[in-house]
Parts: structure tokens; sequence; C-alpha cells
């Protein structure tokens, strides 16, 4: 799957010379937390929530509320946005905008095309892709088994599982630590499959079987 199936396109955007207090007022009026700063049709940086918190006057000013609606007008937000910007295009795909995110602690990406902002993502739309892809969904079988380190494990598995009348929806690898080693995990999500039946021959076959939740 690709960020330009996930993203927000015409994100709201802010320039550089637009004030605090205007910022404060998108962020709450929208229910957003990120916006992308253009200046010229480029990006130029990025606000978030987090960056409106930290500049926010602290509740114990004695400043009044002309003072204090002065103050915040008068910052721009040329000081207070972050100019180093990681972004991704359309054609990125999903899971490379998921390891930006992790590794640089951020929760939203702007996407560029040609030089121009087309759009936005974020972690709550990185979440629901994962979810569409997982087949999430009631009275389905997740199957969690150790992934056994021979030539044909892996058919072996789902032919098993069509042996007992499943129809895999979903399956995703992950490594983990199983009895001191590192081992490949298979995830399913299964749909028409009685487990305990199944679990009997996956065992038989010499297969772990982490979980089966049903």
């Amino acid at each position: 799957m690709l960020v330009e199936k996930r993203m927000k396109r015409d994100p709201v955007t802010l320039s550089p010379e637009d004030s605090f207090r205007h910022a404060m007022t998108l962020i709450r009026q929208k229910g957003i937390r990120h916006l992308p700063v253009v200046e010229g049709g480029r990006l130029v940086g990025i606000v978030t929530d987090r960056d409106i918190r930290q500049a926010s006057p602290s509740p114990a000013t004695s400043l009044e509320v002309h003072e204090l609606h002065y103050l915040l007008e008068k910052i721009k937000i040329r000081e207070i946005m972050t100019r180093k910007v990681y972004t991704v295009t359309p054609d990125t795909p999903i899971e490379e905008a998921a390891r930006l995110m992790l590794q640089h602690k951020i929760g939203g990406l702007p996407v560029l095309q040609d030089g121009g902002l087309v759009g936005i993502i974020t972690e709550t739309d990185i979440l629901a892709a994962f979810v569409d892809v997982m087949g999430i969904q009631q009275n389905q079988t997740r199957l969690e088994l150790v992934l056994e380190d021979r030539p044909g494990a892996f058919l072996d598995v789902c032919r098993i599982i069509q042996g007992q009348g499943g129809d895999i929806v979903s399956m995703v690898t992950a490594t983990a630590a199983h009895r001191g080693q590192e081992k490949k995990v298979l995830v399913f999500r299964l749909d028409g499959v009685p487990v305990d039946p199944l679990l009997v021959h996956l065992e038989a076959g010499g297969h772990t079987v982490l979980s089966a939740i049903s």
C-alpha cells in the first residue's frame, strides 16, 4: 500500500507570517495536530500541537487577557516552526512512512510531489491502514505460530489451514524471541476454521503454535 491511498489531501497550512494565535485557533477548531508551513508554494516548516503547547504562556502568567492576546498575535509562526521537515511522496510505501515516524519520533509527514505539498499522512492514518491490512473483524480466528526453519514449512502451514476449511484473510510476519532464540513468527487471521482440530493438525505437523484466539 502506498502513501497516496491513505494521505489527507489539501491539508490545512500556515505561512511563516501567520500568528501563533491563528495556529492555536486552527488546531483547536479543526481538531488537527500537524500544520505544514508553506511559503511561495514551497514547504518551509511544520508546526505541531506540541510546538503550540511548548510555546504557550504558562497558565500562571500574570498577564491581563488583552496583553495575552497581543502577545499571541505578535509571535509569528517562523519563530516556533520546525524547519527540518521529514517528508514522503505519494509513491512512498506506507511501511516506509511508518519507519520514518518511528525513527524520528514524529507523528506526521507532509507529502510532496514535484516540490509541492499535496497532502499529509499521520500516525492515525498509519494505524488505520494497519487495521485494514490485518483484516481485523469480528468472528475471525487469530493464529500465531513459529515458522520452523526448514524448507516448505510455510507452505505446509497453509496446506493444513486449507485442509481444515480455513480461509486466510491476512498474514503478517515478525521476529520475536522464543525459547532464547530469535524466531520468525507468523500471525494469521482466519475465517471458517474450527480452532481445536486445526491446532491438533498443526502440532502433529511439527509446528509450534503460540496462541489461537477466536
